[in-house]
């Protein structure tokens, strides 16, 4: 996960308007801003048409556990 504090953030793409969203991983940033930046720059490796960036807070269920 990159950053070193902060906020941990959901990262979800799509690759064709007619694909759903899939959860491809996750940032630690300061801000919604900065976590776009971190998500932009880690999960490049894929040709994404869409890619959002959602607070893990903004989530309702079970947190998941820590290793």
């Amino acid at each position: 996960m990159t950053g070193t504090g902060g906020e941990i953030f959901w990262v979800f793409a799509r690759r064709a308007p007619a694909d759903p969203l899939e959860h491809v991983g996750a940032v630690k940033a300061s801000s919604e801003a900065i976590a776009c930046v971190y998500a932009r720059m880690n999960y490049k490796e894929r040709p994404w048409r869409d890619m959002c960036v959602v607070p893990r807070g903004a989530f309702y269920g079970p947190a998941p556990e820590s290793p």
